[in-house]
């Protein structure tokens, strides 16, 4: 890749980033996850809130992407929880939801550059994701 490609440049440090993937449609959770794996992030997939919320307790990874319509758990809840727990309180979030009524409260509660709405465009969530983890190459 040339300078000014989203990927950074392949240090060990991209690969020790860790972000968990919660999202239960299995199809939107694979695209998000490969966009994620080529930029070297590892993700940890979990498929409801729930088990999200174990993951992220269990994990403390280094960032949440996290849908809002799940099972179990929804994700304004997920954010919530994670917000209510000193270990977890700082963890950054990333929304990407097609429920575009509860997005504003979303923005509320973890920013607005944070939200994304689906469809999305995958060079900002990339982006975003690499300034929430510091991993960032400036254009």
């Amino acid at each position: 890749m040339e300078q000014g490609d989203s990927q950074i440049d392949g240090s060990s440090e991209a690969m020790s980033i860790t972000i968990l993937l919660v999202e239960d449609d299995p199809s939107v959770r694979e695209l998000l996850k490969v966009l994620l794996e080529v930029e070297g992030y590892e993700i940890v997939e979990a498929s409801d809130g729930l088990e999200g919320l174990e993951k992220a307790g269990e994990l403390r990874p280094d960032l949440m992407i996290v849908d809002l319509m799940m099972p179990q758990v929804d994700g304004e809840r997920v954010i919530s929880r994670l917000r209510a727990d000193p270990g977890t309180r700082r963890m950054p979030v990333i929304v990407v939801s097609g429920r575009y009524e509860a997005l504003d409260r979303c923005r509320d509660m973890i920013g607005p550059d944070n939200v994304f709405a689906k469809p999305f465009e995958p060079v900002k969530l990339i982006k975003r994701v690499g300034t929430l983890v510091g991993n960032v190459v400036d254009d």
